[in-house]
């Protein structure tokens, strides 16, 4: 492999092999390319392509990873290499060796964020805690506490000594019957992929020696994402003592902290794996010099970060603009009026434009202008394909037929479309089932058997019964999506959509996604049945794979070729992404930073940090290529009233050069240019000329 076209720096960091690195790649510094040939490079050392480990975030990021090094060293190698997120890889471990574990087996079930809420919920009922319409609590703030303790490896035990205010009163009331009910459930959440992992590494030196045998070389990128469950799943799959562990990532776009992200794993990498070297990737290729200028003079205001500076490779490019609106109608007006000239007017390609914000609350004002100029956009940071409420129905129905033990899949079944079932019928089943030591579908087949039920839901249930056993026999005859298919059809899914929505368009929009999770199942049949007559289908694995992708949020199937659409996203959204003319709107105190900075909510579970929303506004400005513009509010309206806007504190640390500008002087000012213009023309006329 030829590494001539890589820079000194980028060489190094491919070429250091042996020993804990620490490889820090500013944005837009080709850390993907650096990755890629580092991977190359240790398979022509020799090293077999299954003793490679390369960590990401999502697995949309993996799977490119694994179609880059597909082109570069073959499919056939490229498969035979670790390419996965940290939950991948935890469900990996758990599968192929359960029982260090205490897990039951491998054909354990996946809790998706749905499925944790739907558990908590149910928790906080039996424990008298107000949930539902007027609930007293955040339901969302619950779990996220939940999630923190079990990543910070609190035991039930312990949880007391966390607990400061009313919220985490009532979540450690329920912590301990949580970890029953996933055992009770044969399930895992998406928190134990690493945190079960981790704890049982770090504390069975057996399995931890067993599995430092199985890598020789581990790769991580993202690494200022990490939380200190998966920096423990880490120390417990290196290899000692060479560590050969390679992190690639960069503390200036640390900006996940508020879900559990500690910065501290990059910032004390030499600490963590001692004799630690460090390459900075410094060169920057994306962005014009007066945008890196503006990065460097906001994010070097954060003490707490390694020492380095974005440098200049693109020289020349329009200064940074700050636009000052007199309301947030005004701001948005301006910028659908910009974008429609761009588009319009100078082809810009959409696709090469993008509107960032703080919250999504922003994002209202911008889609109407940019609707009434009939310019298309699409929303990024939207709810994922697999969290949709139609296609978590259909997966209930799919788990109903191949793994009928999912209680919880059984009960969202039963609840799609309704059948008469209610709670009161649900406690029976459901004692039944406990007392007499079968699964909660086998209750429901016996219900002649049980007594009390209550008449209206006993023709549900015997429907129910008569649906999911002919799915069954139609299952092993024909395929589960074949069967599956014929349920939705039977039980009038498609109707029962339109009902909830109210439209024919909106019903084919939503049925696309069922459509969509048909083909998977059908696609998942194929390539078994590809692999001889004796294969069968591992439909927990399947499962789990859907969970994993629903909790990355994969982005839907027609956001993956954003064509002639500009983008409208979150600054969190951003990340990774880059167009040539960015806005960044609402640059005011209280949005960007954000107010909680100053004022953080009851339910919040961690509190705001004002480097990390410098960090977030570093993130945004290094999106841009050609062309950067910061617009905010001199007011807003708020329930009806007008109030004053202040500058955000992060306009003050941008650098001299950035050019300041009202839209209502600029609009006076072009008044008088139309003035001397016309003027000009007059005098034009009056002149001799050959016309």
């Amino acid at each position: 492999m030829d590494l001539g076209h890589l820079n000194p720096s980028q060489r190094l960091a491919v070429t250091t092999t042996e020993g804990p690195l620490l490889v820090l790649a500013g944005a837009g510094s080709g850390k993907t390319r650096v990755i890629t040939h580092r991977v190359v490079y240790l398979l022509e050392q020799g090293v077999p392509a299954d003793r490679i480990v390369a960590l990401s975030f999502t697995n949309k990021a993996a799977g490119e990873m694994r179609a880059r090094l597909g082109k570069m060293v073959g499919p056939k190698i490229a498969g035979a290499l670790v390419l996965s997120t940290f939950h991948s890889l935890g469900v990996r471990i758990l599968r192929s060796d359960p029982e260090p574990f205490g897990m039951p087996g491998s054909r354990f079930s996946i809790l998706d964020q749905g499925d944790v809420y739907g558990v908590v919920r149910g928790l906080l009922r039996e424990h008298g805690h107000h949930v539902g319409g007027d609930r007293r609590f955040d339901l969302g703030a619950i779990v996220q506490r939940i999630s923190l303790w079990k990543n910070n490896f609190i035991d039930p035990e312990s949880v007391q000594s966390e607990v400061v205010d009313e919220y985490d009163v009532v979540a450690a009331s329920i912590y301990e019957p949580y970890f029953d009910r996933l055992g009770s459930l044969g399930a895992v959440d998406f928190d134990d992929l690493v945190c079960l992992v981790a704890r049982v590494l770090t504390q069975d030196e057996v399995t931890r020696d067993r599995w430092q045998q199985r890598f020789d070389y581990v790769m991580v990128d993202e690494y200022q994402d990490t939380n200190s469950a998966q920096l423990q799943l880490l120390r417990g799959i290196v290899r000692l003592p060479n560590q050969n562990l390679c992190v690639v990532g960069d503390d200036d776009q640390a900006i996940y902290g508020w879900r559990g992200a500690d910065v501290r794993n990059i910032l004390a990498f030499g600490e963590h794996f001692e004799g630690a070297k460090e390459v900075k990737l410094q060169e920057n290729y994306r962005s014009r010099g007066p945008i890196l200028e503006a990065a460097n003079s906001v994010v070097r205001n954060n003490k707490d970060r390694h020492e380095k500076e974005l440098i200049v490779t693109r020289h020349g490019g329009d200064p940074v603009n700050v636009v000052v609106a007199a309301d947030g109608n005004a701001e948005a007006m301006w910028i659908g009026k910009k974008i429609r000239r761009m588009v319009v007017d100078q082809t810009i390609d959409p696709c090469e434009v993008a509107v960032l914000y703080r919250s999504a609350l922003q994002a209202k004002l911008i889609e109407e202008e940019l609707q009434t100029h009939g310019v298309a956009y699409r929303v990024l940071g939207g709810q994922s394909m697999y969290d949709k409420k139609e296609v978590k129905d259909a997966q209930a129905y799919l788990k109903a037929i191949v793994v009928p033990r999912d209680e919880l899949a059984v009960r969202r079944a039963l609840e799609t479309p309704p059948r008469g079932v209610g709670r009161k019928t649900m406690d029976i089943l459901s004692s039944y089932a406990k007392a007499n030591h079968i699964p909660l579908i086998e209750a429901v087949h016996r219900l002649d058997s049980i007594p009390d039920l209550p008449g209206r839901s006993v023709e549900g249930l015997a429907s129910f019964s008569r649906i999911i056993r002919r799915a069954q026999v139609r299952a092993r005859e024909a395929g589960a999506s074949v069967a599956l298919r014929e349920v939705l059809d039977d039980i009038k899914l498609r109707d029962h959509i339109r009902h909830d929505v109210g439209s024919a368009k909106a019903t084919e929009f939503r049925w696309q996604s069922i459509q969509w999770l048909l083909g998977s199942i059908q696609r998942y049949e194929e390539r078994v049945a590809a692999k001889g007559p004796d294969a069968r289908p591992h439909w927990p694995e399947y499962l789990g794979t859907l969970s994993l992708d629903g909790a990355a949020n994969s982005p839907e199937p027609e956001e993956a070729a954003p064509v002639g659409k500009v983008t409208l996203a979150t600054l969190h959204s951003s990340k990774g992404l880059e167009w040539d003319h960015v806005f960044i709107i609402g640059v005011e105190e209280g949005t960007m930073p954000h107010r909680r900075v100053e004022a953080p909510r009851a339910s919040d579970a961690i509190a705001g940090d004002l480097d990390e929303e410098r960090r977030l506004f570093y993130v945004g400005i290094t999106r841009a290529r050609e062309q950067l513009w910061l617009t905010r509010g001199a007011g807003r309206i708020d329930r009806g009233r007008e109030i004053e806007r202040v500058p955000s504190r992060f306009l003050e640390e941008l650098p001299d050069t950035v050019h300041h500008y009202d839209i209502n002087k600029e609009e006076e000012l072009s008044s008088q240019d139309i003035g001397d213009i016309a003027g000009e023309f007059l005098s034009s006329i009056a002149a001799p000329s050959d016309s």
